[in-house]
């Protein structure tokens, strides 16, 4: 099972370093006893869709930014199936996202293994438990042709770095309001990025394809857009090292 699957998609969340650029040592293998039932996901078509498909640009552009404006702040459960090129299961994770407007994030994932990843809006804190070791990378380095970005961002430089269509209700691959977000620069790790929203507006899948062509699926349940946010900023987003972890301060 790829171990290092669960930290991309984290990382990617908070638009820093890419799969092949995160420190594989780094990450070991901690048993797992207890049974799960990882949400079935439909694997997304990432195609080039026709005219017919697709919304004009600017329109998608639009709503989207609409409906990402509504995640000021976004709790949720998730279930993650990652699959690779020929569609084989390589991964599945369960745990806990939650993220705060700008740019903090907290990744917990309870199963196969513990592991907890936080960005605090300067640098994100890899946190592993088992080796008593922190890992620690610079936000601001590290953001470079994530579609991710846009989650947390409202400029317009930015969302100009992205090419964004709204899928036809009637093509989309569920029932689901979804948007397919590509980079024009295709230097980076993440090819494309398909979100979908619920009949309520609220962020229901998240669909990653990666430059190795392999699919990470994410379905998101218990959302709360409305938890404390002070309580969040002192507990959530803040870390406290023990003095006998190990450091690797990559900033």
């Amino acid at each position: 099972m790829n171990k290092v699957v669960p930290i991309m998609m984290a990382m990617a969340l908070t638009a820093p370093l890419s799969l092949s650029a995160m420190p594989v040592e780094a990450i070991n293998d901690v048993s797992g006893g207890a049974e799960v039932v990882v949400e079935a996901a439909t694997k997304p078509e990432f195609t080039s869709h026709s005219a017919g498909q697709i919304s004009k640009a600017d329109d998608a552009n639009v709503l989207l930014k609409k409906r990402l404006h509504g995640l000021q702040q976004y709790q949720a459960a998730f279930n993650q199936t990652v699959t690779d090129a020929q569609g084989n299961i390589v991964h599945e994770a369960q745990g806990t996202l939650t993220m705060m407007r700008p740019n903090k994030l907290r990744w917990e994932t309870t199963f196969p293994d513990e592991t907890l990843l936080i960005a605090d809006g300067e640098a994100v804190w890899n946190i592993d438990t088992f080796v008593e070791q922190v890992t620690i990378i610079s936000q601001d380095q590290a953001i470079k042709d994530n579609p991710i970005v846009l989650l947390t961002a409202n400029d317009d430089e930015t969302w100009n770095s992205f090419v964004i269509s709204k899928l036809d209700d009637a093509k989309a691959s569920s029932t689901l309001e979804q948007y397919q977000i590509v980079p024009k620069s295709t230097d980076g790790q993440i090819k494309s990025l398909t979100l979908g929203f619920n009949s309520d507006g609220i962020l229901s899948t998240l669909d990653m394809l990666d430059a190795q062509d392999q699919t990470s699926a994410l379905v998101f349940s218990n959302q709360d857009l409305d938890f404390a946010i002070d309580t969040a900023k002192d507990n959530l987003f803040s870390v406290d090292v023990p003095q006998s972890y190990i450091i690797d301060d990559q900033r």
